[in-house]
Order: structure tokens, then C-alpha cells, then sequence
């Protein structure tokens, strides 16, 4: 009975993603005004059928996902990004009805951005059949409901709360505020574990492949930084093949996590063939990087902002403390890996920026770092959850 449930927590997972990834990949190849009106109505009964199934199990979960719920949905959007870049895209596909509208490089909004999050909003749009800023900003938060119900096939009734609240310290405004960087930095976590838990634990289930993949094909489609860490995970698993000497078969189930970065690349084409460029690159940006006294200038202003903050200081001091406790040497390579790619790529681009530094740096480094300290906070309670579960049966 309990493999049973667990199953049912696995599949409500798999299908909200894949519901997600459906209404994207719908909105890209034929756009209408009924890919809403259908894939809402199903997101919500699915949700519905998650917390009305079984309803004291894991009750005080699923009331407080209800509880923020209700805070998403009475959160003015304030934010310049939450309103300029992504509901101002959404706004502008729903009312051109046309998912490329975007390409027309309509002043300087980041149109080089992938669109998964505004088709979603967009959907939400279609369902209502008008516009307004409450509801499409609502499915953002809808957006978090694939890991944070996985979550519970992760983590027992007690460590489900305890993940439930770190989320909330560390993500805090971002799960409510209209960024995107909040859903980032849950779907890079969730997808390096997925990852880990397929090629070094093998647990090669179909439905963990199926979800490890529509994971990081969502990270990937969120912001160009999805992209680059869902990149991470996957030339991890590449490396780890190579290292260990293992032949990397097509007829493996798990090879098809390797296709999750086509959509991006397919979007990337498109953006290219339509002159959408990147605000962060130019011509000067390796004459930048390659200059020596830009770099000491800027290395040291760069280090302050990204891990002087009190958020990444405590996750990364509760993260090798629990590996005292647990020694899981796969998993802390994997994250330590992952970890410093992603930071020496934030590194790169703040030391190449075109913009001013100290303004780059104001207004995207802990938003960025946010993504790291999730991660070292994520593995720091799956590795107490572990402990505490073998000292228990001991």
C-alpha cells in the first residue's frame, strides 16, 4: 500500500510537468485560443485530485501549499522585471494571439528570454478569456507545484515540513513577487537529484527518467541561466559516464535526458535567424575578460556580492556539516561540481559585463547566488533526512 502511494505522488508530479511542457510545446507549434481553456481546467483537477485524495495524508503540506496559494494570488506585482519582461511578454502573446510576437524586438525587454513561464500565464489568460494581472501572475506559483509535490516521495511526513520551510526562508518573496528566479533555483535542486538518483544511484524507473527530463526541459525554457545549469547537469552525467569508463548506449532509458536541451537550442536558432540578441554580449566582452587590470579591479567587488550574504553563508555551513554527519561522496561531487560551473559562469559574466558593474551586480547578484544557497540547503536536508531515517531503524 505504501509503494502504492508513493507511485501516486510520483505520477501527480510527472503529469502537472508534462502538462506543462504539453502547453508550452502547443503554444510553439500551433498556437489557439483553446490550448488554455484545456490544459487549465486539467492542471487544476490534477491538483484538485492531490489534495482531496487521502486528505489528512500529509495535512499540514497540503494546507500550507493552499495557504500560499492564497498569498500568491493577494501579492500586488510590483517588481520591474515581474511586469516589464515576463506578464508583459505573456500580455503580448495573448493579445496578438501570436506565441513569436516577442521576436519583433519590441524595445529592449530581454526578447531573447524563452517563454516557457508567459505561455503558461498566457494559458491561464485563455481560460479566463481576457486579461487581468492577478491570474496570470497567479500560475507562476502554479509553476512550483510539480517539485514541491515530488518533494514528498523525497522526504518523510517530517522532513516534508522542514523542506516546506527552508523553501520559504530562502526563496521567501520570490515565490510570490512575479520572478522567475524562484522557480530556478527549486528546478535546478530537484533535477541535479533526479539526475544523481538516475545515473549514479540507477534508479532508471521510467517515470523518474520521464520526470528528471520534463524538470530540466522547464529549467531549461525559464531563463537563459535554466539553460546554462541545465547544461551543468547533463555534462555531469556525460563526464561521469566518461570517468567510469561506461559506454553511453542509445538504447539506455536514460539517454533521453541528454534531449532536454533541444528545446532551448531550438528557441536559441530561432532567436538568432530573427537578430534577437543577448544584452550581455559584444564585441568588447572577451577584450573585457582577457584584460588584467579590469580583472583585478572587479574580482574582488564581484566575490563581495556573490557570497557575502548571510542566505549563502548558512546554507553552505548547514551543507558540508551534513556531510559530516553523512558521508555521501557521490552526491557532494556532484553538487560541488555543479556548484562552482554555475559560479564560475556567474563570475565570467559579471567580469565581462557591458553594463555598469556595481549596478549588474545590485540588481541580479542574490538573485542568482539565490539558486546556489537553495541547492546547499535542498542536499543539507536530504542528507539529515537520511541520517535521521538510518538511525531510526538502527
Amino acid at each position: 500500500m505504501l509503494k502504492f502511494k508513493t507511485i501516486n505522488i510520483e505520477l501527480i508530479a510527472l503529469f502537472l510537468s508534462l502538462l506543462i511542457v504539453l502547453n508550452y510545446t502547443l503554444m510553439f507549434v500551433v498556437y489557439n485560443n483553446y490550448i488554455g481553456k484545456i490544459i487549465v481546467p486539467i492542471y487544476v483537477l490534477t491538483l484538485i485530485i492531490f489534495f482531496i485524495i487521502q486528505p489528512t495524508k500529509h495535512i499540514v503540506f497540503k494546507l500550507s501549499l493552499i495557504f500560499l496559494i492564497l498569498i500568491a494570488a493577494g501579492s500586488p506585482l510590483t517588481r520591474w522585471d515581474a511586469w516589464a519582461i515576463w506578464l508583459f511578454h505573456a500580455k503580448r502573446i495573448f493579445i496578438e494571439e501570436n506565441f513569436f510576437i516577442t521576436l519583433n524586438n519590441y524595445t529592449n525587454l530581454h526578447n531573447d528570454y524563452p517563454l516557457m513561464m508567459p505561455s503558461f500565464a498566457v494559458s491561464f489568460a485563455q481560460f479566463l478569456n481576457g486579461w487581468n494581472i492577478i491570474f496570470p501572475k497567479i500560475s507562476i506559483f502554479f509553476l512550483y507545484m510539480p517539485p514541491l509535490i515530488y518533494s514528498l516521495k523525497i522526504f518523510d511526513n517530517l522532513f516534508s515540513k522542514v523542506f516546506l520551510i527552508l523553501t520559504f526562508i530562502l526563496l521567501n518573496e520570490f515565490l510570490f513577487n512575479g520572478y522567475i528566479d524562484g522557480l530556478i533555483a527549486i528546478y535546478f535542486s530537484f533535477s541535479l537529484y533526479l539526475s544523481y538518483d538516475i545515473f549514479i544511484k540507477k534508479n532508471k524507473g521510467v517515470i523518474n527518467i520521464a520526470i528528471c527530463l520534463f524538470f530540466l526541459v522547464i529549467l531549461s525554457l525559464l531563463k537563459n541561466e535554466g539553460f546554462v545549469l541545465t547544461f551543468i547537469i547533463v555534462s555531469f552525467a556525460l563526464i561521469y559516464n566518461i570517468l567510469n569508463f561506461k559506454r553511453i548506449s542509445f538504447l539506455d532509458k536514460s539517454f533521453v535526458i541528454y534531449f532536454s536541451l533541444i528545446p532551448y537550442l531550438i528557441w536559441k536558432l530561432i532567436c538568432i535567424k530573427n537578430g534577437i540578441e543577448n544584452d550581455l554580449v559584444n564585441e568588447g566582452s572577451l577584450e573585457r575578460f582577457l584584460s588584467l587590470k579590469i580583472f583585478l579591479e572587479n574580482i574582488w567587488v564581484i566575490f563581495k556580492s556573490l557570497f557575502l550574504n548571510i542566505k549563502f553563508i548558512v546554507s553552505l555551513i548547514m551543507f558540508l556539516a551534513s556531510f559530516v554527519f553523512f558521508k555521501n561522496n557521490m552526491l557532494f561531487k556532484i553538487t560541488i561540481y555543479c556548484s562552482l560551473f554555475y559560479i564560475f559562469v556567474l563570475i565570467f559574466i559579471y567580469l565581462t559585463t557591458p553594463h555598469d558593474l556595481n549596478w549588474h551586480l545590485n540588481t541580479s547578484s542574490q538573485r542568482t547566488m539565490m539558486t546556489i544557497s537553495y541547492l546547499f540547503g535542498f542536499i543539507s536536508i536530504i542528507n539529515l533526512s537520511r541520517k535521521f531515517d538510518i538511525s531510526q531503524r538502527g
